[in-house]
């Protein structure tokens, strides 16, 4: 199977794929669908994803470092553990994703739509975002560590017990009911 991967793929409908515990390195992938496949513990390095759809594929423990990420869509795919490091995220959005434990670290997140997803325990280090929308997402414990959250919408997402230095909230929109879940960053006690 590792034999798609030693050129770039171009215009290709890959389905029913077993990838695991391997390296793919300095390549592109364009104008692709990948279908009901596994591709768990990848290590992608400086690899170009453009207009890439990915459904249905397990993509747990998969690292995408240096990447690029563009006009991609994820799709009922379960990402626990993956990691986005020192990557270009760009309108791309994550439909129905099982992300639990998922990382965002100093990577650009520009035009980033997340929906009906879970990144529960996840982690968001030193990302700059740009029109970055969640709608209906489990953020309950993530860690939010040099993100600024500034008009990013969590009115509809759970935000239980987040980890964030409060600075970083300023200009997000939420709920009144949220603010509760606030109360312990801010060191307020409720009675």
């Amino acid at each position: 199977m590792n034999d798609y991967f030693k050129e770039d793929i171009s215009n290709e409908h890959l389905t029913s794929l077993f990838l695991s515990n391997i390296e793919i390195v300095n390549k592109m992938l364009n104008n692709s669908t990948v279908k009901h496949s596994t591709f768990s513990e990848i290590k992608f390095d400086n690899v170009i994803f453009n207009n890439i759809i990915f459904e249905h594929v397990d993509l747990s423990n998969s690292a995408f470092t240096n990447c690029g990420l563009h006009n991609c869509r994820f799709i009922d795919c379960k990402m626990l553990g993956a990691l986005f490091s020192e990557s270009t995220i760009k309108n791309t959005s994550f439909s129905s994703i099982i992300g639990k434990y998922i990382s965002f670290s100093s990577s650009k997140l520009i035009d980033v739509n997340i929906n009906n997803s879970d990144l529960s325990e996840g982690k968001f280090f030193d990302l700059r975002l740009k029109n970055f929308t969640l709608t209906e997402v489990n953020l309950t414990q993530v860690e939010f560590n040099i993100v600024s959250l500034n008009n990013v919408d969590l009115t509809k997402s759970n935000i239980e017990n987040i980890l964030i230095d409060p600075k970083y909230l300023k200009g997000s929109i939420m709920e009144y009911s949220q603010m509760i879940n606030l109360a312990p960053l801010l060191g307020i006690k409720i009675k």
